[in-house]
């Protein structure tokens, strides 16, 4: 199948420095090694239904395949159950002009799970590598702390001895329209290079949720003024993990570093990265009197 995309899912951006070294192996390179046969860029993410895989293949020849066709069959096998899934093949052209082939797969991924990655050519020939889908055993979330300036409240996520990929704050809001969705304000607080938390008692990340400082940008995502603010129903935070052997060298996503050849790989009988990510979410309430410190309306308030 051959369609068009401009983006690809979540977390690309991450892999697209280990892939800048890969560049012409989807044409003909002779000096692969010869037990190398394919470089593979892909993860499994529990937040959506369809899983994506890059494949391209390593050549030692020049003997190329018709424009299109590619030796490749995907399979993804669950350690837990033993099912197997064989996974879809699309031909992108990407927005350069340049194509690839990516391998899609339509399931869920379950929290805890190992699933086994296999790329078999015809002749027997394969690449392998294995992910287990991260878990979190459990959330801990202090009372806010009252300043002369500011309020702001911790929260520590058990089990996570390692910074987040992604950890975004969400502001919850009541619908002035009846019936209408939650107005939600999503607030980043930092990416990979520019973490907003830190590693505490070993095995616990702890971020400090700004309550007050995070008002100008609420606000902003919601393009009302001050004292047009809606009732403010929840507060929640949403951590995005990745698999343990998603552990770039030191720690550090260095992109010097990442392009060497080699450097951030995980497959067996080729090159790249094959991983899984999860997403993790906890939502609160605040009491009243901490609702306004922070200038917004709890819910009654206009109406007493």
């Amino acid at each position: 199948m051959r369609s068009r995309i401009k983006t690809l899912p979540l977390l690309v951006a991450m892999m697209a420095a280990a892939m800048l070294w890969t560049g012409c192996e989807d044409t003909v390179n002779p000096f692969v090694e010869e037990d190398r046969y394919f470089t593979l860029f892909g993860y499994l993410d529990t937040a959506t239904d369809e899983q994506y895989l890059r494949v391209i293949p390593l050549r030692t020849d020049f003997a190329a395949l018709e424009a299109g066709e590619i030796d490749a069959t995907v399979t993804t096998t669950e350690v837990e159950t033993g099912r197997s899934i064989v996974w879809r093949d699309s031909l992108i052209t990407f927005d350069d002009g340049s194509t690839g082939h990516i391998f899609v797969s339509n399931f869920r991924p379950i929290p805890g799970w190992t699933y086994n990655l296999t790329v078999a050519r015809e002749d027997g020939k394969r690449a392998e590598a294995t992910t287990t889908i991260p878990v979190v055993d459990g959330v801990e979330l202090d009372e806010p702390t009252i300043s002369v300036a500011a309020v702001f409240q911790k929260i520590r996520w058990d089990n996570v001895d390692f910074p987040p990929f992604r950890v975004e704050v969400w502001y919850r809001f009541l619908n002035a329209s009846p019936g209408q969705p939650f107005l939600d304000a999503v607030i980043p607080y930092g990416n990979v290079g520019d973490l907003y938390g830190q590693l505490v008692q070993g095995d616990k990340w702890e971020v400090l949720v700004r309550l007050t400082a995070d008002k100008e940008e609420v606000t902003k995502e919601l393009g009302v003024s001050d004292d047009a603010q809606p009732f403010l129903m929840s507060v929640g935070m949403r951590l995005t993990m990745t698999s343990d052997s998603w552990r770039p060298p030191d720690g550090v996503f260095d992109r010097e570093v990442l392009v060497q050849p080699g450097t951030f790989s995980n497959v067996d009988g080729g090159f790249g990265f094959f991983g899984s990510v999860n997403q993790f979410s906890y939502e609160w309430t605040l009491e009243p009197n901490i609702t306004e410190l922070i200038g917004y309306t709890y819910p009654g308030k206009r109406s007493q």
